[in-house]
């Protein structure tokens, strides 16, 4: 990947005071300060200082303002620990809702009222300590029969010689469903 952006942010302010003040053209100030050609797109926004566009950031800009992701971020967590899992088109729901209702201006999709999977896929790089995970699959039957009871009863059939293995029944289907992957907090280990 090409480094971008490495070079000396004082001779960069010094090459676009020179061009703006018409001292030398982009091509000489390009080899006196020793900077790459792309000089001239520093240079033409006028509205901005030499200092501000050296600071401008590469990349896509950021939609909604970082306190408003840092909140998104703990209102997920605090889902999280109240065992609450959301999936990734819950927060991307939740995000588009979050610009609209603020009146923030965004490139969201309109039609699925969702945030896209790039700014979720950003969102999660940013915010290091939320992973997306895919629970083990559960058959409600399973998740209904696991009770107090049902477990002691198991241990006294276990422990009794007369449990033998014709009581298991076979089955060539599932009735296991494929869980949603969903967003957890990266410092708690799932079991």
């Amino acid at each position: 990947m090409a480094q971008r952006k490495k070079w000396n942010h004082e001779r960069m302010k010094a090459a676009i005071e020179a061009i703006r003040n018409k001292e030398m053209g982009s091509c000489k100030a390009s080899r006196v300060f020793n900077m790459p050609q792309t000089l001239e797109r520093y240079v033409k926004d006028w509205q901005k200082s030499s200092s501000e566009t050296v600071e401008t950031k590469l990349g896509r800009k950021q939609v909604l303002p970082c306190e408003a992701e840092n909140d998104l971020a703990e209102h997920y967590l605090l889902m999280e620990r109240k065992l609450f899992g959301l999936t990734m088109a819950d927060v991307m729901r939740f995000a588009f809702h979050l610009a609209v209702r603020n009146g923030i201006k965004n490139q969201f999709c309109k039609r699925n009222e969702k945030a896209g999977r790039m700014w979720l896929k950003i969102f999660l790089r940013r915010h290091s300590q939320i992973s997306v995970r895919t629970p083990e699959g559960l058959s409600l039957s399973r998740a209904r029969g696991f009770t107090p009871e049902s477990v002691a009863q198991f241990f006294f059939k276990s422990t009794n010689p007369q449990w033998t293995p014709f009581n298991i029944i076979l089955q060539d289907f599932t009735t296991v469903t494929k869980p949603p992957s969903l967003l957890y907090s990266t410092n708690i280990r799932k079991y």
